[in-house]
This record gives structure tokens, C-alpha cells and sequence, in this order.
């Protein structure tokens, strides 16, 4: 996600699962430049061509970030618990799977029972987890060059080490955000793309159940500690 004000020098960046869908529905299209996760075209009316992020095209949000950080933008990242935000992001993944795959029922079906629900993403885990990543960045900090964030799926990934040479970068914790969206005058709208607690309790209970759950934590902790730094 990434928005940028048409009239100050002001932007909100973030990955999935961390209420960027209700930050960007609360801010208006009369005085916001935004995009959930497809490509940041809006940037070519405020930068001219080629910048930091454009591409072939295609306008890259986290460099784009950078081309606005440069010319000294007030930068808010939205950033979500760690642990939170990746059981959040398998269950979208899983969404995924049954909505294109096999059927919605199946979700329902899979993520209301912790033993069935354990044993597909011990699977999904299984047929991912040995893909090494060396096409990609991942965090440096993770010993195990391997892809627990399931091909690398943008919903559970790794993300914050993007903003340990960025300075003077303010992260907003998605528990607050609903504060923030009043502090700035806006109406309060009901959360966007808010998951059933029930299936999330099968699902953070499935993965604490998995054979690769100290992997996951593991792969989790270098994440862990900079939203907590960020966030103290």
C-alpha cells in the first residue's frame, strides 16, 4: 500500500494484513494519491520519468518510498505484530487456495478444524519450504535460506529490516490506527477485510501444531525484534 497527499509533502507505506485496506478506503481520493498492492502509476504525476521505482512501466511502491524519502516526504509505515500479522496472512493464503482452487466451504471446513487445518499447511510448508531463495531478497538475519514465507508471499513475508538505513521514517501500530484515522479528522469506518477470530484461533493453533513451527519462529524473530523497536 502506498499513498501519497496531493497537497503536502505526506505518505503512508505498508505491506498486507496490516489494515491497509481501512487506511486507504478512510482517506479521499480529492486529497490522496493511493494503491493497495498493484503498481503506483499516480507517481508519475508528481515525479517526472525515470525515478527511483519506475520500472519498465511498472512503478514499484517500496522504491518509489525511496524517490519520496529523498525529497524529504513525512513517512508514516503502518506495521502490525509480527506473530499477527503471519497468521493473518495464511489464512488469506489459504482464502486463496479455496476461492481459486477448490471451493469457499473448504476454507470454513479447514480453518474450524485445528487437525485438518494443521495437516494442509504442514503440506504447504512441505512443498515450499526447501525452495531456496536465491532470487529474491529475504532478511540476511535468517540462518536458514529457505522459503517459510511460502514463495515468498508478500501477506507473511519479512519486511521491516526495508527501513534500518532509513531515518526519521514514524511507524504507526495498526492497533492504533483507528486513534490515528480520527486524529486526523476523519470518519471512522467499520475495519475492512476483518477476519472470523474463530478462524483465526484454528489457525494460530494449527501452526504452533506444525512440524516447523521453531522454523516459523525462527524465521519470525529478527521481525519480532524490530516492531519492537519501532514500536517501544
Amino acid at each position: 500500500m502506498l499513498a501519497v497527499s496531493k497537497y503536502e509533502k505526506k505518505a503512508y507505506y505498508s505491506l498486507g494484513k496490516t489494515g491497509t485496506t481501512t487506511l486507504v478506503s478512510a482517506l479521499s481520493d480529492k486529497d490522496w494519491y493511493k494503491t493497495g498492492e498493484f503498481s503506483a502509476d499516480f507517481m508519475t504525476k508528481i515525479f517526472p520519468i525515470p525515478y527511483i521505482g519506475w520500472k519498465e512501466g511498472y512503478v514499484l511502491q517500496y522504491e518509489s518510498l525511496k524517490t519520496l524519502y529523498l525529497n524529504n516526504y513525512e513517512i508514516t509505515v503502518l506495521i502490525r505484530d509480527p506473530w499477527e500479522r503471519y497468521v493473518s496472512g495464511i489464512k488469506e493464503i489459504l482464502q486463496d487456495y479455496t476461492e481459486n482452487i477448490i471451493t469457499p466451504a473448504n476454507l470454513n471446513d479447514i480453518v474450524t478444524d485445528i487437525s485438518r487445518c494443521t495437516k494442509v499447511l504442514d503440506r504447504m510448508f512441505y512443498l515450499s519450504e526447501f525452495r531456496t531463495s536465491n532470487k529474491f531478497e529475504f532478511d540476511k538475519d535468517f540462518p536458514y535460506p529457505s522459503d517459510f514465507a511460502l514463495h515468498h508471499n508478500y501477506h507473511i513475508k519479512n519486511w521491516l529490516w526495508q527501513f534500518d538505513e532509513l531515518q526519521n521514517i514514524v511507524f504507526l501500530d495498526s492497533k492504533n490506527l483507528s486513534q490515528h484515522i480520527s486524529d486526523l479528522g476523519l470518519p471512522i469506518t467499520k475495519n475492512q477485510n476483518v477476519s472470523d477470530p474463530r478462524q483465526i484461533e484454528c489457525i494460530d493453533k494449527a501452526l504452533r501444531n506444525t512440524e516447523i513451527y521453531y522454523y516459523i519462529t525462527r524465521y519470525l524473530q529478527s521481525e519480532i525484534s524490530r516492531y519492537n523497536n519501532y514500536t517501544r
